[in-house]
């Protein structure tokens, strides 16, 4: 009887303990999904950027002469890293700064050997303003001390207290939610379903060999009609449904809408079509482009003029249409040409979406111009193309081929070698190995393969993706997968230039393939003739 009374209170504490491990357990887990405080994020801005909300300044100073420099010249991670765990740079090492770490009860003995007491609350606000350690004694040298409003220093403390334990939205330990913005209607919209159905069948292949570190990778995928719906998802949807990052999104005419937004949301952006993509880490880290856009194009070709043409001091004609960004693209161009000496350039702009000015149109019919560089789109290309036809071609041209479409195909007989396309990528760009990679996860998932061209480069981008994500570990965040992506160098898709990114690029193919036409070769093989690659760095 005593042993069965015994047995009892042993399988009645076991069953207590497991349910009270398991209460633990979970509260630890909703604690680490939950979404930061309106202090927390502040903090988090101030960790990671350097700058208070408010718009109170915050400076740094260095050294024994304490030489002043802006917050967001010396931010908290760029030491100590966005996990604040450290990382060895230059000889210094950057203390672990995570909660637990840092308020050790026994206090700390520092690389150098230096030893201090415990830190409290109050004692870590006041070394970060005078660099004094507990107990009195003098701190890293190498740590800057900082002016910073009380509000701000508060903020950054409550962020601390979570660094080690935040989980960023959209991911738990079975998944991670991808998000994808696709067109709602019109011509693309047939594209958009495609691509989602190959990123579907993509991720699903991934997670019937297990996933990424164990977890399975999900997609959500939102169709905005506007701006306004566009921002409703990025700021309410995609929180509200824990979206990690979104890839290949393709939001023709919303482009520089969802960038801002993006920043805003610090969500990061992998592989997204478009034809603008910045290249500008500092006020843009949170996007990484797959291919160039048309700033890039636009100085391949003029330097395809300038290093391969037989031109000497050319009469420069561009037509463009008058949208927002074009003109700081064109200066670009312009500057290469006057670097040749070429100074005899002239701008005809019209309104997006309009027509070109017949005056325009008539210079090149009467041979008024040697070399014309032309951004319009196909309707525009194709009126462009007649007046270049009807003056028998005498002027080269110059044109992105993406933004021309089909206009391509009525280039005059006349101008055959008077035409110089670019492009991002070519179908030379697919390796075999890439296409039967290709074609065996398609085989395997059940996708029907409608729309190639579009097909390949969503599956591109979602390798991408899936890149960065091993590389960033199973401990992933936002700003590991930043990190990761920023390491990839020459990574071969099989279907696409080689990729690479760091700190200051954000395209992981910038540059584009030159290409002559033969008019007299359209609808064959023969129509297009590449004459290689150029890089726009």
């Amino acid at each position: 009887m005593l042993r069965a009374d015994t047995s009892s209170r042993s399988r009645t504490a076991l069953i207590i303990l497991l349910a009270l491990f398991c209460l633990t357990f979970f509260c630890l887990q909703k604690a680490a999904a939950a979404p930061l405080t309106p202090q927390e994020e502040r903090g988090r801005q101030v960790y990671v950027n350097g700058a208070s909300p408010a718009g109170i300044p915050i400076l740094a100073y260095f050294g024994k002469d304490l030489l002043e420099v802006p917050g967001e010249s010396a931010t908290c991670a760029s030491c100590h890293g966005y996990d604040g765990l450290g990382r060895t740079e230059s000889g210094v090492i950057p203390s672990n700064i995570t909660w637990p770490r840092i308020m050790k009860s026994y206090g700390h003995i520092h690389p150098d050997g230096l030893e201090h007491g415990p830190f409290t609350v109050e004692s870590l606000k006041s070394y970060m303003e005078d660099g004094i350690y507990p107990g009195g004694r003098q701190g890293d040298p190498s740590m800057p001390v900082y002016r910073i409003d009380a509000r701000d220093l508060d903020d950054l403390v409550a962020y601390l207290k979570r660094l080690d334990s935040y989980l960023d939205p959209g991911i738990n330990d079975s998944r991670i939610r991808i998000g994808t913005l696709l067109p709602a209607g019109g011509p693309s919209a047939e594209l958009g379903e495609v691509m989602q159905r190959t990123i579907e069948a993509y991720f699903s292949d991934i997670n019937t060999r297990g996933g990424i570190y164990g977890r399975s990778l999900t997609l959500t995928t939102d169709r905005p009609r506007t701006t306004a719906e566009m921002s409703r998802f990025l700021r309410s949807v995609a929180p509200e449904q824990e979206v990690f990052a979104l890839v290949n999104s393709f939001t023709p005419a919303m482009e520089t809408e969802l960038g801002n937004l993006i920043e805003e949301q610090h969500l990061p952006l992998i592989a997204p079509f478009s034809l603008f993509p910045i290249e500008d880490q500092l006020l843009h880290r949170y996007r990484f482009y797959l291919y160039a856009g048309l700033r890039e194009q636009i100085l391949v070709l003029a330097r395809h003029a300038t290093n391969s043409l037989p031109l000497k001091n050319p009469r420069i004609q561009i037509i463009y249409p008058e949208r927002e960004g074009l003109a700081g693209m064109l200066a670009t161009a312009e500057e290469l040409f006057q670097s040749k000496g070429w100074k005899n350039i002239s701008r005809t702009g019209y309104a997006s979406g309009g027509v070109i000015p017949a005056a325009a149109l008539e210079r090149l019919r009467d041979g008024g111009s040697d070399l014309l560089l032309f951004l319009g789109g196909e309707s525009e290309a194709g009126t462009l193309l007649k007046a270049l036809g009807d003056g028998g071609c005498a002027t080269t041209l110059l044109m992105p081929g993406v933004p021309a479409g089909k206009a391509i195909y009525s280039i005059p007989p006349s101008c055959k070698d008077k035409v110089w396309l670019s492009f991002p990528s070519l179908p030379d760009d697919r390796k075999e190995w890439g296409l039967s990679e290709f074609r065996a996860m398609a085989a395997r998932q059940q996708l029907a393969v409608t729309h190639p061209t579009a097909q390949l480069a969503a599956y591109s981008s979602a390798k991408i993706l899936v890149e960065g994500l091993r590389r960033a570990g199973r401990n992933l965040s936002r700003e590991r997968l930043l990190e990761a992506l920023e390491g990839i160098f020459e990574f071969d898709t099989g279907l696409t230039p080689l990729v690479s990114y760091n700190k200051n690029r954000r395209i992981g193919a910038p540059g584009a393939h030159i290409v002559g036409v033969d008019p007299l070769q359209a609808g064959s093989n023969g129509f297009f003739i590449p004459r290689g690659w150029i890089s726009a760095q």
